[in-house]
């Protein structure tokens, strides 16, 4: 055997090597990010009651706009393709048919506590933000979901490919479950300010984090700390929450699409309420050594 055709076999022995290798790892990947996706969890206890009366109703169709329900699961709450990354295709669930899947405790779950009927985690929906509503803002909301007239398809359940769960192993994407045991509570500043900071934790953290000091590290957005809405005049942050306008008529990002898809339905009394919060932590904070 001449050189040449060593070399060449040396090269074929190298690349199989490189190949087996690789098949190793992305073994590894899908085997390791499948246990992570079908961990179980136990089902919280839950004695809950989804509204009946029309008043409950009407309000949860100005919650479902302001907390984004539309923008996950589309505009006739039937579910859409969510996210799109290579490899992979995460749907929305079609939230007119769940309500008929659905008991009042599996909704429970899912948007507080981010578990499925089945035990394993919810993989994309922001629970954790979602686990401060409280048992009339969650009541309304599923009692409106059983109000609209079932629609559509059913959504596939996730494709989840190699990109999404190597993300998954190394941490930079979580299921909604292990999200919790990062949570802050943001600052109380007591009864005064108390619907505030409420309105802050359930429309607000899931860009900003629960703490409402942003998100600077995120690979993929990155927020400020809300304390920067104490540098605002009370009717500059008003047109911000209703246009997607900041000062001057700026766009500013994701901020300005989320403020006319969500925040644009806010009332007077909210858009008040979430002012005064903001400022006051952002002054306390100002105010605070260190």
């Amino acid at each position: 055997m001449g050189p040449q055709h060593a070399i060449l076999k040396w090269i074929g022995i190298a690349l199989g090597a490189l190949a087996a290798a690789a098949l190793l790892s992305v073994g590894y990947v899908y085997f390791t990010s499948q246990a992570i996706i079908d961990k179980t969890y136990p089902l919280p206890a839950r004695r809950f009651h989804a509204a009946a009366d029309a008043g409950a109703i009407t309000r949860d169709e100005h919650l479902a706009l302001v907390l984004g329900c539309a923008d996950c699961h589309g505009a006739g709450l039937t579910g859409q393709l969510f996210a799109d990354v290579p490899g992979s295709a995460i749907y929305s669930r079609n939230l007119t048919l769940l309500a008929r899947d659905f008991s009042d405790a599996d909704f429970d779950r899912a948007i507080r506590h981010g578990v499925r009927p089945d035990g394993r985690s919810v993989l994309v929906m922001p629970s954790d933000v979602y686990s401060g509503m409280s048992d009339d803002e969650l009541s309304a909301i599923v009692g409106y979901l059983r109000s609209l007239k079932a629609q559509g398809a059913a959504t596939p359940e996730p494709s989840i490919g190699l990109v999404v769960r190597f993300a998954l192993l190394v941490g930079q994407l979580k299921t909604d479950v292990a999200y919790f045991a990062d949570d802050r509570p943001s600052l109380d500043l007591g009864p005064r300010f108390a619907a505030g900071r409420h309105l802050a934790a359930i429309a607000c953290a899931e860009c900003h984090a629960t703490s409402l000091a942003g998100t600077p590290q995120d690979p993929i957005l990155v927020t400020p700390d809300l304390a920067l809405v104490a540098s605002y005049e009370r009717a500059d942050f008003a047109k911000l929450m209703w246009t997607g306008k900041a000062a001057g008529g700026r766009e500013v990002g994701v901020m300005s699409q989320t403020a006319r898809l969500r925040f644009a339905h806010f009332s007077d009394a909210e858009i008040d309420a979430l002012y005064d919060y903001l400022v006051a932590r952002g002054q306390k904070l100002a105010a605070t050594p260190g």
